[in-house]
């Protein structure tokens, strides 16, 4: 599969478990791109040195690893990878040559069910969503393209705003360029507005906690409690060797076959 921005996702490994799952791993990378090279020879001035791929090969940009069990998935750095894993398997899909219907999923985030619970009894007191002032106003957010998520939406709406506002100061302008900083926008409700402004908020709160494409927000509740992104997604964190600037495989899919089975056990595998 290539992307747009001419690098490439293929499938490495796969491993089925008969019955207990299936596991793969994919690369990144971008064909014939070069890697830098540092030189360790101590001198007054060194130069940058430039290596490309030999023949055959080509250099890892980055890797992913999924384990699926019925339709349950658990994905290694899921909120990074959620979109190059679900395009990767469309395209499998389609290249096997199953029906249409089967690549018409998504790969929707599990909510831990305490954070939602403090969400839907204690309520929303302000929703701030914050994206890169780059991100916000590149072209394919402010023309509409990607998917139609919440987040997304949210970054165009960041997006429109922002440039309505440099759009009257020439100086401003120049944000338009910036590499770093952050937009924020923020979402709250008065004291003694209507009960069902503040319903809307609740229900604002629950879309963003639940929303997979979501990376950078913080939820106020009106106790005074907050959450954010990395306590809503139901995840593990574990501890992996690391192999060729990468992970191992076989420990990652054993560590994921283990937490599957721990999130049965637990019920969480039952809706």
């Amino acid at each position: 599969m290539i992307k747009t921005d001419g690098s490439s996702v293929c499938g490495v490994r796969a491993r089925n478990y008969e019955g207990g799952g299936f596991a793969i791993q994919c690369a990144k990378y971008t064909a014939n791109q070069s890697i830098g090279v540092l030189s360790m020879v101590p001198v007054p001035d060194a130069e940058i040195g430039e290596r490309h791929p030999d023949a055959e090969e080509n250099f890892l940009n980055a890797d992913f690893m999924a384990f699926f069990h019925g339709n349950h998935v658990i994905a290694m750095n899921a909120g990074r990878n959620a979109a190059a894993l679900a395009n990767y398997l469309r395209g499998l899909l389609g290249a096997a040559g199953l029906p249409n219907h089967t690549t018409q999923f998504e790969l929707a985030r599990v909510g831990d069910l305490n954070a939602l619970a403090m969400i839907e009894n204690v309520g929303v007191k302000t929703v701030e969503l914050s994206v890169d002032i780059a991100e916000a106003t590149a072209v394919e957010l402010v023309d509409g393209a990607g998917p139609d998520t919440m987040w997304n939406r949210a970054k165009r709406a960041a997006a429109s705003t922002l440039g309505a506002l440099i759009a009257q100061d020439d100086q401003l302008a120049h944000i338009r360029e910036a590499e770093a900083g952050r937009v924020t926008v923020s979402i709250n409700i008065k004291k003694g507005d209507l009960l069902a402004a503040k319903a809307g908020l609740d229900h604002l709160g629950q879309e963003v906690a639940e929303d997979e494409d979501a990376s950078d927000f913080l939820i106020k509740l009106r106790d005074g409690q907050t959450i954010r992104p990395d306590e809503v997604a139901v995840r593990k964190r574990v501890s992996i060797d690391a192999v060729a600037n990468s992970v191992s495989a076989d420990e990652t899919w054993t560590k994921m076959r283990h937490y599957m089975e721990e999130l049965a056990a637990n019920g969480q595998l039952e809706a």
